[in-house]
């Protein structure tokens, strides 16, 4: 009776730990996942920005040779 009352405890203890680290888990790889994903959009956008400023710039500097 001791022995299975032992097993019951220490399944439902290991039942309950994997619970708590499974949430614990399950937040960090969805606040990760978010966080990396809107930096990879603020990269994308600060490349294309980059991209137009050169665009301008030689642009600008074809103007100015022309004249």
């Amino acid at each position: 009776m001791d022995f299975t009352n032992y097993l019951i405890g220490l399944l439902t203890g290991v039942s309950v730990t994997t619970f708590f680290l499974g949430k614990e888990w399950y937040k960090y790889y969805t606040k990760y996942t978010i966080q990396q994903k809107q930096l990879d959009r603020v990269l994308k956008l600060n490349d294309k920005i980059k991209k137009i400023k050169t665009l301008n710039s030689n642009e600008t500097s074809n103007l100015n040779v022309g004249i």
